[in-house]
């Protein structure tokens, strides 16, 4: 990835000024400026542009909404127009002063990828926030009109190629941040590159899990590659959430998730570290870690492999086109 020297520059010229030091000490909203020459020496509110993925519903829609509480404009995109509609309409009616926009795109499929992020860069020239949250758990084997798995190619190779292709927005940004929901199933997954994404035997536990730990060598690897840029990259379980996830899966999960729900958090709980990492004044300088309610945790073994992340990461370029 190819990043602008110039602005990189300019980011660290502000991180080493005595006033941005003292700036980065007060623990206000990110998106909040101050007033320039010419404007009344007050605080000027930044509405920040904030995308999330996988809106629809659960956890997506619980993170939407919490953003909307939070003044932020908020960006939904979802797969199905009729679903995005109703949790437009259903966050608006609990949020009235909401600013809603609603985007739609197929994230399994890296053409519908490519379009979504040409047209959120049109409308959207600084982005402030981007949360990747889409994700599913297929029954049976199922292979998208590209040829990946569709679990590896909704779960990871999309946020991958729709983060890179927003990077310019993002670094537009005053403090761009790029928010990745994972699991703590990771634990269970590897990376096998001479079938990622084309797996020989099929197991969707396998399949979401191996997709979750790429989220996190994604997560750790886009970090080390904008350490001096002025945006930050982190990763979160969301923990155990009673959602309609699952559903699409075969009846052991489905039946397993149902059996569950009274143990789960509620979506708004499982949303609660996505805002945080979305919106807390305390991490303005945080980047590559990986959370769980709220508070930073370590990874397995192998999601720390800067090795299989940069491996990855170019496998990644190839089977996305970036």
């Amino acid at each position: 990835m190819r990043l602008p020297w110039g602005r990189i520059f300019l980011c660290y010229l502000r991180t080493a000024l005595p006033g941005r030091q003292l700036w980065a000490l007060k623990l206000r909203s990110p998106f909040i400026r101050e007033a320039g020459a010419g404007e009344n020496m007050t605080t000027h509110r930044h509405k920040p542009v904030m995308v999330v993925t996988g809106a629809s519903s659960g956890i997506g829609k619980a993170t939407a909404q919490a953003l909307a509480n939070e003044d932020a404009q908020v960006v939904l995109v979802c797969r199905s127009a009729q679903k995005g509609q109703q949790a437009l309409e259903d966050i608006q009616k609990n949020v009235p002063q909401a600013n809603l926009k609603l985007h739609l795109a197929d994230l399994s499929s890296m053409q519908e990828v490519k379009r979504l992020a040409e047209e959120l860069k049109t409308k959207y020239p600084v982005i402030d926030v981007l949360i990747n949250n889409a994700g599913l758990i297929p029954g049976a084997l199922q292979t998208t009109p590209d040829g990946w798995e569709v679990a590896w190619a909704t779960n990871h190779l999309a946020p991958f190629l729709l983060t890179n292709l927003l990077m310019d927005p993002l670094l537009a940004a005053e403090q761009g941040r790029v928010v990745n929901v994972t699991s703590e199933a990771h634990r269970l997954g590897q990376i096998d590159f001479a079938h990622a994404g084309t797996p020989q035997k099929y197991s969707a536990i396998t399949a979401y899990a191996d997709s979750k730990l790429a989220n996190i060598l994604f997560t750790y690897e886009l970090a080390r590659r904008t350490e001096f840029t002025n945006v930050t990259v982190n990763c979160l379980h969301p923990g155990v959430v009673a959602t309609n996830f699952g559903n699409n899966s075969n009846f052991f999960i489905k039946s397993a998730m149902q059996l569950g729900r009274i143990f789960l958090k509620s979506p708004a709980k499982g949303a609660q570290t996505s805002v945080f990492l979305a919106t807390s004044p305390y991490l303005k300088k945080t980047s590559g870690k990986y959370y769980k309610n709220k508070m930073p945790t370590t990874s397995s073994a192998d999601s720390m492999n800067a090795h299989v992340a940069r491996r990855l990461w170019d496998l990644s370029a190839e089977q996305t086109g970036f």
